[in-house]
């Protein structure tokens, strides 16, 4: 039985007999590929062309036949070809359109560099009038373009003869000569690149990213409604989970004011995302500080003293010399250390801001659950006016969002309005260091596998006792030719990577000191998160304690489910 694609006859037009032709042809021995309504779309002179072979047969050792078929009454008066309803064909007829068809199929070959191939292989055209019989045929006097050697009729749609009908076919000689003769790797390549190619469009990761690249603006565009409310609002404190859109909301604020030419102080405390913002979205009127490099700044001083640094500003301000109109701090939960609670800075910068003589605006961002740097949320967040909160997540997909918070408790769940959906973390549970450092690399080859190339590699311990750290070279992991980010969850507080491998995962990890590091570290991936952990299974049990969980038999499965993870 011949190979039939598609397998069942597509819309059978209302009289063509096409179905009886089918299943004619599926008689033929299984060396035969026969494609119903086989349709070639080309593009010629930025035009395209569609035509359509009612049958192609297609034989290894024989080659090609292209059959156009007509059933029913058909006319000829010595210059057109006409249907039985007296509708003129076109294309200048059966003859002409099967013959237009071949050369057609001939140029899709070439236009997939496979003229080669086509020149071994013996290609030719036919009719078919399944309504008349040979005896018939053979009364009626043809076109000279038009050949009765080259046409099938009513008795082919027998089984039992079809196929000597079509060797007869296959047996007429062609001018060039030619006779089929290909490899079966040239025949599997007209299979597989021009009568049946199949593929599986699996989308890429880079292409995936890029999506879900475009639906990260699309959430952040939504956060205007806060920016809105901010313009008729001198002073406000907002709160915002990790990927919330903080940074750049506050990053819009200071550019519009800054397009008016008033000055912005842009306060924050992680020196890494000062010298990130600082070199990414420099403006002649914003200035990017820490709140030592402020202090050393204004005081003139090579170290923060903060006693002086009050003094100061009240000297400016009283001076009329105050350099900024507005001020905006951003992770502003870690400035909660003693000395700047005690010496009331920000208050103090707060009260100069929006004093009558300056009349700026006031604005804090922050995240109670990034508590990192300081020990308890500052006074001034806790007693504040005006508090906003931000609830749609910007940043990561879904998953890694989920996977941050997980070890916060249940009680702190993002809100996942329009969640991008992603990849799902992987987490690795291993118990030494090579073993440790081998999964780095295997995850690196990975994702520079499918063209990732922005990974940062962070550290749930100190930069001095990670893991890592005998394989740096100027502060960077080097593999593979490449050179790739290095830090500690808390230096790289408030930047973000498409990729993140969380390694020093340890049971410690998620005790109630801890946790908050690692949803500051995992909640810095965009789109890729690997977590590397040190442990075995009793660790794996005594976290599970730690977050609430009874431990099972299987406990590094039970933890990776407990983080919303898959174990690799």
């Amino acid at each position: 039985m011949a190979i039939m694609i598609p397998d069942k006859p597509v819309e059978i037009p209302t009289g063509s007999r096409e179905d009886e032709m089918f299943a004619a042809l599926s008689a033929l021995s299984d060396e035969y590929y026969v494609f119903h309504s086989f349709v070639l779309i080309t593009n010629v002179s930025g035009m395209l062309h569609e035509s359509e072979t009612d049958f192609l047969i297609f034989h290894p050792q024989k080659g090609i036949i292209c059959i156009e078929a007509k059933a029913g009454r058909v006319r000829f008066d010595g210059r057109a070809w006409y249907y039985g309803s007296g509708i003129e064909m076109k294309r200048g007829g059966p003859y002409k359109q099967a013959e237009l068809n071949k050369w057609k199929l001939q140029k899709y070959f070439e236009q997939n560099n496979m003229l080669d191939i086509w020149d071994k292989c013996k290609t030719l055209h036919a009719v078919w009038f399944p309504s008349i019989d040979r005896q018939y045929l053979n009364s009626i006097h043809f076109p000279s373009d038009a050949d009765k050697t080259i046409t099938l009729t009513g008795e082919s749609l027998d089984p039992e003869t079809i196929e000597r009908d079509v060797d007869r076919l296959f047996s007429i000689n062609l001018p060039s000569l030619v006779e089929t003769s290909i490899t079966n790797f040239e025949v599997n390549k007209i299979l597989s690149n021009v009568l049946c190619p199949s593929f599986d469009l699996v989308p890429t990761v880079t292409s995936q990213m890029s999506i879900q690249r475009k639906t990260f603006n699309r959430l952040l565009k939504e956060q205007t409604n806060i920016l809105n409310f901010l313009e008729e609002q001198p002073y406000a404190i907002i709160n915002g989970a990790a990927g919330t859109g903080k940074t750049m909301i506050a990053l819009e604020k200071a550019r519009r004011h800054a397009e008016l030419g008033e000055n912005v102080l842009f306060l924050c405390f992680n020196r890494m995302l000062c010298d990130y913002l600082r070199g990414n979205y420099p403006h002649k009127h914003i200035s990017y500080y820490t709140i030592d490099a402020l202090a050393c700044m204004l005081c003139s001083s090579k170290e923060a003293d903060y006693e002086q640094f009050e003094l100061k500003l009240e000297q400016l301000y009283f001076e009329g010399k105050f350099p900024f109109k507005h001020v905006i701090i951003d992770e502003g939960q870690d400035f909660g250390q003693d000395m700047i609670e005690e010496t009331q800075i920000i208050e103090r910068l707060e009260e100069i801001i929006l004093s009558p003589e300056i009349c700026g605006t006031f604005y804090l961002f922050y995240d109670k659950n990034q508590l990192v740097q300081g020990r308890q949320i500052p006074s001034y967040i806790k007693e504040a006016d005006c508090k906003l909160t931000l609830y749609r997540n910007c940043r990561n997909t879904e998953d890694i969002a989920i996977t941050s918070m997980r070890p916060l408790g249940k009680d702190v769940v993002p809100k996942m309005f329009g969640a991008v959906p992603g990849e799902t973390p992987k987490i690795h549970i291993l118990e030494t260091p090579e073993q440790q450092i081998e999964r780095i690399d295997k995850i690196l080859r990975t994702l520079l596998d499918n063209k990732i190339a922005d990974i940062v590699i962070l550290t749930c311990a100190t930069a001095e006792k990670s893991v890592v750290t005998p394989y740096l070279r100027d502060g960077e992991y080097c593999k593979f030719g490449h050179s790739f980010k290095f830090s500690t969850c808390r230096k790289f507080k408030g930047l973000e990577a498409d990729a993140i491998i969380l390694v020093d995962v340890i049971a410690d990890t998620f005790d109630r000191t801890n946790k908050m590091l690692f949803y500051v570290g995992a909640s810095r991936a965009r789109f890729s998160l690997n977590i590397v952990c040190n442990m075995t299974e009793d660790d794996c049990i005594q976290t599970l304690a730690e977050l609430g969980v009874q431990a099972n038999k299987k406990p590094k499965k039970m933890l990776a489910a407990s983080l919303n993870s898959l174990l690799s």
